[in-house]
């Protein structure tokens, strides 16, 4: 192989011989891709390797956080403010009664999952109670109350333990002339509102609680 720029500079022997052989070396790497080695793949992003670990049933990768199952509707009939428990015979809502000192009657409303109802929810809900289980019985209309998912009523100084208090309640979505569905609340003592609470099963489901 002739190469012309030696002949347009005067070198001595040795170092055109050794800028031949770096011209002849180097030559084929000038421009070339370098490529991956046979058998090796370009890294996954993380997202696919979390996709592919999940399909594949492997664990998620450290520090993502897992999706939770969103709960059904009627799986949770536990009180939350040491009440009594009822479920609705529209299954759409639930309800829990407290009587708190010295004199206050006031219902929790729910929706089927039992997650408080909004404050528009609650203002298309309206009832009354009576102290004891004659039909007889004043009623004392149900007022909203300080939460956004409570009705009350004040029951003044008749109250006496053990006692009955009887609710007739509309809840939202029952026309207003329709009629109340009815709840008994038995108390022995105002009610504990870190206590356990109580639950109360409808006759169609007597495995609710």
């Amino acid at each position: 192989m002739r190469y012309p720029f030696l002949r347009m500079v005067r070198l001595s022997p040795a170092i055109a011989v050794a800028v031949a052989l770096l011209h002849v070396f180097a030559a084929p790497m000038i421009g070339k891709r370098v490529m991956a080695a046979p058998g090796r793949m370009a890294p996954k992003q993380p997202n696919e390797r979390s996709a592919q670990n999940q399909a594949e049933g492997q664990a998620p990768a450290a520090g993502s956080v897992p999706a939770v199952p969103e709960q059904g509707a009627h799986m949770d009939h536990k009180s939350k403010h040491g009440g009594a428990f009822f479920m609705s015979l529209d299954n759409k809502h639930h309800l829990e009664g407290v009587l708190l000192p010295p004199s206050t009657f006031r219902v929790y409303l729910y929706d089927d999952h039992t997650k408080p109802l909004k404050a528009e929810e609650t203002k298309q809900a309206n009832g009354t109670v009576q102290i004891g289980d004659s039909e007889d019985a004043p009623k004392i209309d149900l007022a909203p109350g300080k939460k956004k998912e409570t009705l009350e009523a004040k029951l003044g100084d008749s109250v006496k333990f053990p006692v009955t208090l009887t609710l007739l309640l509309r809840l939202p979505g029952v026309a207003p002339d329709a009629k109340p569905e009815v709840f008994n609340f038995d108390f022995k003592q105002f009610t504990d509102e870190r206590g356990p609470g109580t639950c109360t099963p409808m006759a169609k489901m007597p495995n609710m609680c």
